[in-house]
């Protein structure tokens, strides 16, 4: 098989590992915006955010979001962390330090646009945007895991920008309490 013979050298097969690893790291496009996050179900223009209803059981139960801690919401693009959206982290942070045996997930999503995989780096850098502000504000990195979903789980099915902006966020998941 002269066509598979060069899979064989361990050059070969190193350099298609290095290919496959790139591919699934995707880009590292970083957009920044330091425009204020809407909650996109406030239309009276509030801050971003509103409490966590993905998952099931009763919030609170291991694994499901809970109604303490808030959804934020992220700009077109973007996994930029604005002061109104760290100031509506505080709130979570607060939670977090006076449950202090509670470990969360934080979920990444993004809207439908873009391609799988880059909606899938996409939502963990959100993930990871908001994990390292917790860290940052005293939470031990080890109470809080990161997960994307990037597109695959919306929570408005809709195609238009009203959906789109409420499916670019980041949910809580009590992991424990």
């Amino acid at each position: 098989m002269k066509s598979l013979r060069h899979l064989r050298s361990p050059f070969m097969a190193v350099i298609s590992l290095s290919f496959i690893v790139a591919l699934a790291s995707c880009s590292k496009k970083e957009v920044v915006s330091d425009e204020p996050l809407m909650n996109p179900s406030d239309t009276s223009g509030g801050v971003a955010g509103e409490s966590a209803v993905v998952g099931s059981g009763n919030a609170g139960e291991a694994g499901t979001a809970s109604s303490e801690l808030e959804t934020v919401y992220f700009a077109f693009d973007s996994f930029s962390l604005s002061a109104d959206t760290k100031n509506q982290l505080k709130n979570n942070i607060d939670w977090l330090k006076s449950n202090s045996s509670a470990k969360v997930q934080v979920e990444g999503h993004c809207d439908e646009k873009g391609t799988v995989e880059y909606n899938m780096a996409l939502g963990d850098r959100r993930a990871n945007a908001v994990k390292n502000f917790l860290v940052k504000s005293g939470i031990a990195r080890d109470r809080i895991d990161t997960i994307s979903y990037g597109k695959e789980r919306p929570v408005d099915s809709g195609h238009d920008e009203s959906a789109w902006s409420k499916n670019r966020r980041a949910v809580f998941i009590l992991l424990s309490r």
